[in-house]
């Protein structure tokens, strides 16, 4: 029989428990995933009496698994793993569960059983995350002490966490759509009132020799808005996961002659010359040549747009480190320290460039998200009174 201390532990250990679910499931209702998640992990490591545990979310557009940021194991420096040879995979394949001891790995090498610190894990436990009927990533645990196995008990508490981790996913995703939505909504108002002020004055027919021009302001707002409309649509595929991105080899050097083709008359217009440097025999990288080209029509536009009269656009492209860097560079005004931080922000305009030209404020936004899919990132250089340089980084495969 047990002593009355164990019974105390053992009582001790469960209200503590309840106490730690409690306090998840009254957080759902706020916004804060980051520190849900971190709260699920920490209940999750505990409560197994696990010595790591974290959350493997399925990446759709390629096909594999990526440590949540939340959750990230501090030693692990992957930051995507594929779903085949994987403890995480195994569950998402076959939709349940899975206990392994120390036995079973000694014959089953995982990918989460590799070297953790010093020592390989022991034993492995994991539950398959389901959101509305499909399964978006695996809750998994692991310790490294000979004899700490899990249960079928276990298995049932971390599949109530896994629950509660996936109506946070759910609910930040809703929230960003909310976000997105009110945003969109705000910038269809400028337009709009333009369009309505100008359908009236027409009715009126009082406006004689500036008829021409107000019908013209009107089919520059209207194709303003069909441009909006379809770039929040780009946007909302993407951070969605619903945009697919095709994985083909794609030649960059003729991603760039498109570009070069498409935005020469653009830049004539202001006099501004294209110089274009291309790395010989760039090896093909594995991408969706429509979505790269609308990445590097966006920034080639752009510093067309915001450069000066009789300006140039450098169009670098060379290969470093199995990575190819795509350089466009402008001879323009240069941007203002405080706006770098908000330039990929959605729907962000450079306050100074009002009137200037107008745009959306969704394609800068919209291009970190497609190098993003590619396994890529972007990053700006600008100096005032000298110009900008953006950089895209996109490695050879995936």
């Amino acid at each position: 029989m047990q002593d009355n201390n164990t019974i105390k532990q053992q009582d001790k250990k469960s209200f503590r428990a309840w106490q730690q679910l409690q306090e998840i499931s009254l957080s759902l209702s706020k916004p804060d995933r980051e520190q849900l998640l971190e709260k699920i992990v920490d209940a999750s490591t505990e409560l197994t009496d696990s010595d790591w545990s974290t959350f493997l979310l399925l990446n759709p557009t390629t096909s594999t698994l990526y440590f949540a940021p939340e959750a990230r194991m501090v030693s692990n420096d992957r930051s995507e793993i594929a779903i085949e040879g994987s403890f995480a995979g195994w569950i998402l394949r076959n939709s349940r569960p899975l206990i392994l001891d120390a036995a079973a790995l000694d014959h089953i090498e995982y990918i989460e059983t590799r070297e953790l610190g010093a020592r390989p894990a022991k034993n492995l436990a994991g539950v398959p995350i389901s959101n509305r009927g499909r399964i978006i990533g695996a809750l998994v645990v692991g310790n490294m002490r000979e004899g700490a196995g899990y249960n079928q008990q276990d298995v049932e508490l971390l599949e109530f966490l896994a629950s509660l981790a996936a109506m946070a996913i759910d609910n930040t995703r809703l929230l960003q759509q909310t976000d997105l939505i009110a945003e969109f909504m705000h910038e269809l108002k400028t337009p709009l009132m333009a369009l309505t002020a100008a359908s009236e004055l027409l009715a009126r027919d009082l406006l004689g020799k500036k008829q021409l021009e107000l019908i013209e302001m009107m089919q520059r707002e209207t194709m303003r808005l069909s441009k909006m409309a379809q770039d929040f649509l780009d946007l909302s595929r993407l951070e969605s996961g619903r945009a697919q991105i095709i994985r083909e080899p794609v030649d960059l050097s003729e991603v760039i002659r498109d570009v070069v083709r498409l935005q020469e008359p653009q830049a004539a217009v202001r006099d501004i010359s294209i110089k274009v440097l291309v790395e010989k025999d760039l090896p093909a990288l594995m991408g969706d040549y429509d979505r790269l080209r609308q990445v590097f029509l966006n920034l080639t536009s752009n510093a067309i747009k915001y450069n000066v009269e009789h300006g140039q656009v450098t169009i670098n492209v060379c290969l470093q480190n199995e990575e190819v860097t795509v350089e466009i560079a402008d001879t323009g005004p240069g941007i203002a320290e405080e706006n770098l931080p908000h330039l990929f922000d959605r729907f962000y305009r450079i306050p100074d460039s009002e009137g200037f030209t107008k745009g959306t404020g969704l394609g800068l936004s919209i291009a970190a998200r497609i190098v993003q899919e590619h396994g890529g990132r972007i990053d700006l250089e600008s100096v005032p009174g000298k110009g900008s340089t953006f950089r895209c980084h996109l490695p050879l495969q995936r």
